[in-house]
Protein backbone atom coordinates (compact mmCIF):
# COMPACT_ATOMS: atom_id res chain seq x y z
CA UNK A 1 0.00 0.00 0.00
CA UNK A 2 1.23 3.69 -0.80
CA UNK A 3 1.78 5.72 2.31
CA UNK A 4 -0.64 8.40 3.00
CA UNK A 5 0.07 11.89 1.91
CA UNK A 6 -1.09 13.60 5.22
CA UNK A 7 -1.65 17.19 4.97
CA UNK A 8 -4.58 18.08 7.17
CA UNK A 9 -2.36 19.28 9.94
CA UNK A 10 1.05 20.32 10.86
CA UNK A 11 0.91 18.44 14.21
CA UNK A 12 0.48 15.56 12.54
CA UNK A 13 4.58 15.15 12.57
CA UNK A 14 5.93 11.94 13.74
CA UNK A 15 9.09 12.09 14.88
CA UNK A 16 12.83 11.11 14.39
CA UNK A 17 15.41 9.42 16.03
CA UNK A 18 17.19 12.30 16.75
CA UNK A 19 13.80 13.45 18.92
CA UNK A 20 13.30 9.68 20.85
CA UNK A 21 17.48 9.93 21.52
CA UNK A 22 16.26 13.41 23.53
CA UNK A 23 13.83 12.15 24.92
CA UNK A 24 15.98 9.21 26.80
CA UNK A 25 18.44 11.25 27.36
CA UNK A 26 16.34 14.08 29.23
CA UNK A 27 17.46 15.13 33.03
CA UNK A 28 14.44 14.94 35.05
CA UNK A 29 12.91 16.16 38.51
CA UNK A 30 9.42 16.61 40.06
CA UNK A 31 8.69 19.64 38.36
CA UNK A 32 5.93 20.60 41.08
CA UNK A 33 9.44 21.47 43.33
CA UNK A 34 11.35 23.64 40.49
CA UNK A 35 13.76 20.21 40.30
CA UNK A 36 13.48 19.10 36.83
CA UNK A 37 16.56 20.24 35.27
CA UNK A 38 15.31 19.34 31.48
CA UNK A 39 12.46 21.30 31.45
CA UNK A 40 14.08 24.44 33.34
CA UNK A 41 16.65 24.71 31.15
CA UNK A 42 13.83 24.59 28.33
CA UNK A 43 12.11 27.63 30.17
CA UNK A 44 15.62 29.22 30.30
CA UNK A 45 16.58 28.64 26.77
CA UNK A 46 13.33 30.35 25.32
CA UNK A 47 14.09 33.30 27.90
CA UNK A 48 17.35 33.72 26.41
CA UNK A 49 15.75 33.01 22.79
CA UNK A 50 12.89 35.45 23.08
CA UNK A 51 14.41 37.82 25.52
CA UNK A 52 11.14 37.99 28.42
CA UNK A 53 11.16 37.92 31.62
CA UNK A 54 9.81 34.47 32.33
CA UNK A 55 8.85 31.17 30.00
CA UNK A 56 6.19 28.49 31.36
CA UNK A 57 5.92 25.34 29.40
CA UNK A 58 2.37 24.03 29.20
CA UNK A 59 0.58 21.06 27.16
CA UNK A 60 -0.95 22.68 24.70
CA UNK A 61 -1.00 25.98 22.56
CA UNK A 62 -5.00 26.21 23.94
CA UNK A 63 -4.20 26.53 26.85
CA UNK A 64 -0.85 28.66 26.76
CA UNK A 65 -3.54 30.89 25.18
CA UNK A 66 -6.20 29.88 27.80
CA UNK A 67 -3.47 30.77 30.89
CA UNK A 68 -2.48 33.93 28.73
CA UNK A 69 -6.38 35.30 28.66
CA UNK A 70 -6.93 34.08 32.52
CA UNK A 71 -3.70 36.20 33.38
CA UNK A 72 -4.61 39.36 32.10
CA UNK A 73 -8.68 39.67 32.76
CA UNK A 74 -10.87 39.48 35.43
CA UNK A 75 -14.27 37.66 34.88
CA UNK A 76 -16.50 39.99 32.93
CA UNK A 77 -13.65 41.64 30.98
CA UNK A 78 -13.87 42.14 27.74
CA UNK A 79 -11.43 40.72 24.37
CA UNK A 80 -11.28 42.26 21.41
CA UNK A 81 -9.96 39.76 18.45
CA UNK A 82 -10.02 39.23 15.26
CA UNK A 83 -13.38 36.33 14.12
CA UNK A 84 -11.08 34.17 12.56
CA UNK A 85 -8.48 33.79 14.91
CA UNK A 86 -7.78 30.71 16.81
CA UNK A 87 -9.27 32.19 20.59
CA UNK A 88 -12.38 32.64 18.81
CA UNK A 89 -12.80 30.47 15.87
CA UNK A 90 -12.11 27.44 17.75
CA UNK A 91 -12.04 28.46 21.59
CA UNK A 92 -14.85 31.32 22.33
CA UNK A 93 -16.70 28.54 24.22
CA UNK A 94 -14.07 27.43 26.23
CA UNK A 95 -12.71 30.93 27.47
CA UNK A 96 -16.23 31.39 28.47
CA UNK A 97 -16.58 28.82 30.39
CA UNK A 98 -13.11 29.05 32.02
CA UNK A 99 -12.28 32.71 31.90
CA UNK A 100 -15.48 34.01 32.02
CA UNK A 101 -14.92 36.80 29.39
CA UNK A 102 -16.98 38.56 26.37
CA UNK A 103 -15.61 38.62 23.31
CA UNK A 104 -15.66 41.43 20.61
CA UNK A 105 -14.74 40.49 17.26
CA UNK A 106 -13.53 42.49 14.70
CA UNK A 107 -14.51 41.26 10.92
CA UNK A 108 -12.47 42.29 7.84
CA UNK A 109 -11.26 40.81 5.05
CA UNK A 110 -7.21 41.40 5.74
CA UNK A 111 -7.20 39.65 8.99
CA UNK A 112 -5.05 42.27 10.44
CA UNK A 113 -6.22 44.76 12.92
CA UNK A 114 -6.01 47.91 12.51
CA UNK A 115 -5.42 50.51 15.07
CA UNK A 116 -8.85 52.30 13.94
CA UNK A 117 -10.98 49.62 14.18
CA UNK A 118 -9.44 48.25 17.66
CA UNK A 119 -10.24 52.55 18.65
CA UNK A 120 -13.59 51.59 16.84
CA UNK A 121 -14.20 48.76 19.14
CA UNK A 122 -13.32 50.12 22.45
CA UNK A 123 -14.89 52.81 22.19
CA UNK A 124 -18.38 51.23 20.24
CA UNK A 125 -20.10 50.54 23.66
CA UNK A 126 -20.29 52.06 27.20
CA UNK A 127 -17.21 52.05 29.44
CA UNK A 128 -18.71 53.12 32.73
CA UNK A 129 -17.07 50.88 35.81
CA UNK A 130 -20.43 48.78 35.56
CA UNK A 131 -19.53 47.42 32.01
CA UNK A 132 -17.31 45.09 30.49
CA UNK A 133 -13.49 46.61 30.14
CA UNK A 134 -11.65 46.01 27.28
CA UNK A 135 -8.21 44.37 29.02
CA UNK A 136 -6.60 42.38 26.47
CA UNK A 137 -6.66 42.55 22.11
CA UNK A 138 -5.05 39.18 20.94
CA UNK A 139 -3.65 38.52 17.64
CA UNK A 140 -2.13 35.56 15.67
CA UNK A 141 1.43 35.07 13.60
CA UNK A 142 0.97 33.56 10.90
CA UNK A 143 -3.14 33.46 10.52
CA UNK A 144 -4.48 30.28 10.36
CA UNK A 145 -7.52 31.18 9.10
CA UNK A 146 -6.01 33.55 6.65
CA UNK A 147 -3.75 30.75 4.74
CA UNK A 148 -0.86 31.41 6.99
CA UNK A 149 -0.76 35.46 6.15
CA UNK A 150 2.15 36.94 8.14
CA UNK A 151 1.13 39.16 10.56
CA UNK A 152 3.22 42.70 9.41
CA UNK A 153 5.46 42.96 12.27
CA UNK A 154 4.72 47.36 11.52
CA UNK A 155 1.30 46.43 12.66
CA UNK A 156 2.22 44.84 15.54
CA UNK A 157 4.14 47.37 17.03
CA UNK A 158 1.48 50.47 16.05
CA UNK A 159 -1.28 48.17 17.73
CA UNK A 160 0.83 47.46 20.85
CA UNK A 161 2.24 51.18 21.03
CA UNK A 162 -1.86 52.15 20.77
CA UNK A 163 -3.15 50.01 23.45
CA UNK A 164 -0.47 50.83 26.09
CA UNK A 165 -1.53 54.60 25.55
CA UNK A 166 -5.32 53.04 26.81
CA UNK A 167 -4.00 50.48 29.38
CA UNK A 168 -5.04 47.52 27.35
CA UNK A 169 -2.36 44.47 26.98
CA UNK A 170 -1.39 42.50 24.11
CA UNK A 171 -1.14 38.77 23.85
CA UNK A 172 0.18 37.35 20.79
CA UNK A 173 -0.86 34.11 19.43
CA UNK A 174 2.11 32.22 18.00
CA UNK A 175 1.68 28.89 17.43
CA UNK A 176 3.38 29.19 13.91
CA UNK A 177 5.45 32.36 14.95
CA UNK A 178 8.52 30.46 13.13
CA UNK A 179 6.75 29.62 10.03
CA UNK A 180 6.65 33.95 10.08
CA UNK A 181 9.99 34.66 11.22
CA UNK A 182 11.80 32.30 8.80
CA UNK A 183 10.27 34.46 5.88
CA UNK A 184 10.50 37.98 7.58
CA UNK A 185 13.88 37.35 9.29
CA UNK A 186 12.97 39.46 11.93
CA UNK A 187 14.27 38.82 15.26
CA UNK A 188 11.88 36.10 17.44
CA UNK A 189 13.08 39.02 20.30
CA UNK A 190 11.35 41.75 18.51
CA UNK A 191 8.11 39.26 18.01
CA UNK A 192 8.20 39.30 21.99
CA UNK A 193 9.15 42.47 22.81
CA UNK A 194 5.70 44.73 21.44
CA UNK A 195 3.31 42.17 23.17
CA UNK A 196 2.93 41.11 27.03
CA UNK A 197 2.89 37.38 26.30
CA UNK A 198 3.17 35.70 23.39
CA UNK A 199 2.22 31.40 23.07
CA UNK A 200 3.95 29.50 20.08
CA UNK A 201 3.44 25.38 19.46
CA UNK A 202 6.74 22.89 19.43
CA UNK A 203 4.12 20.53 17.89
CA UNK A 204 3.28 22.10 14.31
CA UNK A 205 6.16 22.93 12.18
CA UNK A 206 8.56 22.39 14.82
CA UNK A 207 7.61 18.60 15.00
CA UNK A 208 7.93 17.95 18.54
CA UNK A 209 5.45 15.53 20.36
CA UNK A 210 4.02 17.93 22.84
CA UNK A 211 3.52 21.16 24.17
CA UNK A 212 3.82 24.83 23.88
CA UNK A 213 5.40 27.90 25.45
CA UNK A 214 3.87 30.78 27.26
CA UNK A 215 5.72 33.70 27.85
CA UNK A 216 5.95 37.39 28.61
CA UNK A 217 6.44 40.06 31.60
CA UNK A 218 7.24 38.16 34.86
CA UNK A 219 4.05 39.19 36.82
CA UNK A 220 1.64 37.70 34.23
CA UNK A 221 3.25 34.82 33.79
CA UNK A 222 3.47 33.94 37.50
CA UNK A 223 0.18 34.59 37.45
CA UNK A 224 -0.36 32.11 34.61
CA UNK A 225 1.74 29.49 36.58
CA UNK A 226 -0.68 29.62 39.33
CA UNK A 227 -3.64 28.99 36.75
CA UNK A 228 -2.05 26.25 35.31
CA UNK A 229 -2.01 24.11 38.58
CA UNK A 230 -5.60 25.40 39.11
CA UNK A 231 -6.78 23.72 35.70
CA UNK A 232 -4.82 20.32 36.82
CA UNK A 233 -2.05 20.72 33.96
CA UNK A 234 0.35 20.56 36.76
CA UNK A 235 3.51 18.56 36.20
CA UNK A 236 6.18 15.77 37.77
CA UNK A 237 8.41 14.40 35.28
CA UNK A 238 8.33 16.91 32.44
CA UNK A 239 11.63 16.86 31.43
CA UNK A 240 11.15 13.93 28.99
CA UNK A 241 9.18 15.83 26.78
CA UNK A 242 10.77 19.43 27.54
CA UNK A 243 13.96 17.68 26.31
CA UNK A 244 12.36 16.69 22.93
CA UNK A 245 10.87 20.75 22.98
CA UNK A 246 14.37 21.78 23.35
CA UNK A 247 16.00 19.73 20.50
CA UNK A 248 13.56 20.44 17.88
CA UNK A 249 13.87 24.44 18.98
CA UNK A 250 17.53 23.93 18.59
CA UNK A 251 17.59 22.43 15.23
CA UNK A 252 14.00 22.48 13.31
CA UNK A 253 13.66 26.13 13.19
CA UNK A 254 15.91 27.01 9.55
CA UNK A 255 13.69 24.06 7.62
CA UNK A 256 10.62 25.73 7.83
CA UNK A 257 11.79 27.53 4.51
CA UNK A 258 11.25 24.14 2.93
CA UNK A 259 7.67 23.70 4.64
CA UNK A 260 7.11 26.97 3.41
CA UNK A 261 7.90 26.82 -0.42
CA UNK A 262 6.57 23.42 -0.79
CA UNK A 263 3.35 25.08 0.63
CA UNK A 264 3.37 28.11 -2.68
CA UNK A 265 4.69 24.81 -5.09
CA UNK A 266 1.11 23.09 -4.15
CA UNK A 267 -0.77 26.61 -4.49
CA UNK A 268 0.99 27.17 -8.00
CA UNK A 269 -0.02 23.22 -9.01
CA UNK A 270 -4.00 23.22 -7.59
CA UNK A 271 -4.51 26.87 -9.13
CA UNK A 272 -4.63 25.31 -12.41
CA UNK A 273 -7.12 22.64 -11.75
CA UNK A 274 -10.52 23.80 -13.41
CA UNK A 275 -13.06 24.65 -10.53
CA UNK A 276 -10.79 24.86 -7.55
CA UNK A 277 -9.96 28.66 -6.35
CA UNK A 278 -7.60 29.49 -3.40
CA UNK A 279 -8.79 31.15 -1.03
CA UNK A 280 -5.98 33.69 -1.12
CA UNK A 281 -4.01 34.06 -4.15
CA UNK A 282 -0.85 33.07 -2.89
CA UNK A 283 0.50 31.27 0.23
CA UNK A 284 2.93 33.04 2.55
CA UNK A 285 3.88 30.05 4.56
CA UNK A 286 2.82 26.65 4.99
CA UNK A 287 -0.91 26.83 4.86
CA UNK A 288 -2.66 26.60 1.67
CA UNK A 289 -6.62 27.16 1.44
CA UNK A 290 -8.85 26.33 -1.39
CA UNK A 291 -12.69 26.48 -2.28
CA UNK A 292 -14.28 23.71 -3.99
CA UNK A 293 -18.16 25.17 -3.83
CA UNK A 294 -17.26 25.33 -8.17
CA UNK A 295 -17.91 21.34 -7.88
CA UNK A 296 -21.32 21.79 -5.85
CA UNK A 297 -20.16 18.93 -3.59
CA UNK A 298 -19.93 18.55 -0.11
CA UNK A 299 -16.43 18.71 2.16
CA UNK A 300 -17.28 15.09 2.73
CA UNK A 301 -17.68 13.40 -0.60
CA UNK A 302 -14.69 15.78 -1.86
CA UNK A 303 -12.59 14.63 1.10
CA UNK A 304 -13.80 10.85 1.01
CA UNK A 305 -12.74 10.52 -2.80
CA UNK A 306 -9.19 12.08 -2.26
CA UNK A 307 -8.78 9.93 0.87
CA UNK A 308 -9.42 7.06 -1.52
CA UNK A 309 -6.72 8.16 -3.53
CA UNK A 310 -4.26 8.23 -0.26
CA UNK A 311 -4.49 12.02 0.22
CA UNK A 312 -5.78 13.47 3.67
CA UNK A 313 -6.84 17.16 4.00
CA UNK A 314 -8.88 19.02 6.21
CA UNK A 315 -12.59 20.35 5.97
CA UNK A 316 -12.37 24.08 7.32
CA UNK A 317 -15.76 25.45 6.18
CA UNK A 318 -18.16 24.10 4.12
CA UNK A 319 -16.72 23.85 0.26
CA UNK A 320 -13.37 25.48 2.19
CA UNK A 321 -10.34 22.60 2.44
CA UNK A 322 -6.95 23.39 4.02
CA UNK A 323 -3.81 21.49 3.04
CA UNK A 324 -0.54 22.44 5.38
CA UNK A 325 3.07 21.36 4.55
CA UNK A 326 5.39 20.00 7.62
CA UNK A 327 8.44 18.43 8.16
CA UNK A 328 6.88 14.81 6.63
CA UNK A 329 6.15 16.38 3.82
CA UNK A 330 8.16 15.66 -0.04
CA UNK A 331 7.93 17.41 -2.94
CA UNK A 332 7.30 14.18 -4.32
CA UNK A 333 4.17 13.65 -2.54
CA UNK A 334 3.31 17.37 -3.09
CA UNK A 335 3.22 16.54 -6.61
CA UNK A 336 1.03 13.49 -5.90
CA UNK A 337 -1.30 15.40 -4.12
CA UNK A 338 -1.86 17.83 -6.84
CA UNK A 339 -2.51 15.47 -9.19
CA UNK A 340 -4.69 13.16 -7.05
CA UNK A 341 -6.93 16.29 -7.09
CA UNK A 342 -7.20 17.19 -10.44
CA UNK A 343 -8.20 13.63 -10.84
CA UNK A 344 -10.78 13.50 -8.17
CA UNK A 345 -11.92 16.88 -9.54
CA UNK A 346 -11.90 15.39 -13.37
CA UNK A 347 -14.24 12.66 -12.18
CA UNK A 348 -16.51 14.51 -10.30
CA UNK A 349 -17.40 17.39 -12.94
Amino acid sequence: MEKIIDLRSDTTTLQGSNVIHAISNATVGDFAYGEDKSCNDLSEYCKQLFKVEEALFVTSGMLANRLAIASQTSPGDELITHYNYHVNFFDSAGNAKVNNIVFNCIRNNSGILDVDEVEYAINSKPRYKIFAQVSLVSIENSINGFNGKIYPFEKQVELYHFLKAHNVNLHLDGARIFNAHIETNIALADYAKYVDTMSFSFTKGLGAPFGSMLMGKREIIERAKKLQVWLGSGYHQIGYCANAAKYVLQNNISRLKEDNKLAKLFADKIKEIPHIKLVLPYPETNIVSFSIKALNVTNEVFLSKCQAYGLLLFPWLESHIRAVTHLGTKETEIMKAAEIIKEVVLNLI
